[in-house]
């Protein structure tokens, strides 16, 4: 694998994660710049994550019938494109379509870098690069809220999607006369699955987003119970039909295979820890422990960094521990670093110990869970195979962000009574809390801050069933491996 492939597939995942995390800081900017509110922006993210959802299954498989490379540099210049184009928006109806064609392009980057490195490395190679290629993305988070920041406050917010134009441009740039390789035979597209499976992802996500509104609609409502409902009938159906395609986009046969069924279980509860465990840690860090906003985001870096190093040694080492031991070990340390949040963070020291623990432990995963995946896949399913880890991983995320949110949303609501009528001058923010009276101070603490330590037991549960979970993993045999090998040559 060359140093040329490596470094364009490093800028693609790079791009998407930056991305992801760049644009929080710059909401606010963004809502007031367009004249709308932080609640209609929050719109043209929310829709990224239904489209993304769709796109990760379908450019999957596409990349196995189209080739690769081609499916990996069409998606680099689709973000690329959508970027600008958010960046030239004028309009909140500009930037959600700018944001769905980057969803679109953000659905073949990690999960098909992925993909070229089952390959196209040697197996012996194999985990190293994948720990490259996540400690990349790592880096991305890391930079992201910070670099973010800056921007809004030194330049404008459309530089946050400025950046990632040029790094589109390069990457494809790279990518160009490369040999990769390709299907041989006549690729035949699977229409109808297409649809199916963008009815069932799609469906799903909202039905998931919905939940953040489950006190005021109920379950049953039709903006929830009724998404959920038609993501299930979408999914048999989608069941029904892949079954007796001869071509099917999303192969449920080997979805659906015994080896694959706790892969799926254990991606889909790492994403719930991950996004559970930190999408409010700054807000905790703030109520319990009066930091500002500016060092309670800083916080996070302690679960970046582990994440970052423990990715590439997790990479360099999964070829001769074997990648189940791997996961294992660090599905142990995610819901360890999870205990030690949601029950022992009295002091701020354990509250970094406690991300660092969990940052340790998903470095420990992420990169051997691919590997695992790879190493089953057959011949010519690298893409689809790939893009489910991504998929299940992101879906177990939107599902730990939205739970954590809707306990917090109870908690909120707590405070919002207790509130009513109260100190004149006291709205709930979390402004300035080092200066503020002890009672406000206990006030959140009660509230907020036990709103998020609801969230951080359940993503400890949802870790625990993970590392249980963990152990009905497999390991591809030699000459399963053998097998592929020989006929990728």
């Amino acid at each position: 694998m060359s140093g040329r492939l490596l470094l364009a597939l490093m800028l693609g995942v790079f791009m998407g994660a930056l991305d992801n995390a760049i644009l929080a800081p710059a909401l606010p900017a963004i809502a007031e710049d367009l004249g709308t509110g932080v609640d209609r922006i929050t719109l043209a993210f929310s829709i990224y994550s239904v489209f993304y959802a769709v796109s990760v299954p379908i450019l999957g498989r596409l990349s196995d019938l189209l080739g690769y490379g081609r499916v990996y540099g069409v998606s680099m210049a689709l973000f690329a494109g959508g970027s600008a184009l958010a960046a030239l928006s004028q309009s909140l109806e500009m930037l959600v379509a700018a944001r769905v064609i980057q969803a679109v392009g953000a659905g073949g980057l990690f999960p098909v870098a992925q993909a070229i490195v089952g390959v196209v490395a040697p197996e012996e190679r194999r985990g190293a690069y994948l720990g490259q290629i996540l400690g990349v993305f790592a880096l991305g988070n890391v930079l992201g809220p910070n670099l973010g920041g800056f921007i809004v406050e030194r330049a404008s917010w459309h530089w946050v999607f400025w950046i990632n134009v040029p790094i589109g441009i390069f990457g494809v740039l790279l990518l160009a006369g490369m040999a990769l390789p390709r299907p041989t035979g006549r690729a035949r597209l699977d229409l109808v699955g297409g649809a199916l499976v963008a009815l069932t992802f799609g469906s799903l996500v909202l039905g998931i987003q919905g939940l953040e509104r489950l006190e005021d609609l109920g379950f049953l409502s039709p903006r929830i119970g009724g998404l959920f409902l038609l993501a299930l009938l979408a999914g048999l159906a989608l069941i029904l039909y892949e079954r007796r395609h001869p071509a099917p986009l999303l192969d449920v046969r080997l979805a659906l295979s015994p080896p694959f069924l706790p892969l799926w279980l254990v991606s889909t509860l790492v994403g719930y820890a991950l996004l559970g465990g930190i999408v409010f840690a700054p807000l905790y860090a703030q109520v319990a422990f009066f930091l500002s906003p500016f060092a309670s985001g800083a916080i996070l870096n302690a679960l970046a960094l582990a994440l970052g190093g423990v990715s590439g040694a997790a990479g360099a080492t999964v070829g001769r521990v074997g990648g189940k031991r791997l996961v294992v070990l660090g599905m142990g340390l995610t819901a360890l670093g999870l205990l030690v949040m949601a029950y022992l963070a009295s002091a701020l020291w354990l509250l970094l110990l406690g991300l660092f623990l969990l940052g340790t432990g998903l470095g420990l995963v992420q990169g051997p869970l691919s590997y695992l995946a790879l190493g089953l896949a057959p011949a010519g399913s690298q893409g689809q195979v790939s893009s489910l880890v991504s998929l299940t991983r992101s879906l177990g995320a939107a599902a730990g962000i939205t739970v954590s949110g809707v306990l917090l949303a109870r908690r909120s609501q707590e405070l919002a009574s207790l509130t009513a009528g109260g100190p004149g001058g006291f709205s709930g923010g979390t402004g300035n809390l080092a200066e503020a009276p002890a009672f406000v101070k206990s006030l959140l603490q009660g509230t907020l801050g036990q709103g998020v330590l609801d969230g951080w037991r359940l993503a400890f549960f949802a870790a625990l069933l993970g590392f249980a979970a963990a152990f009905l993993l497999r390991e591809a045999s030699r000459g399963s491996r053998e097998a592929k090998a020989g006929a990728k040559g």
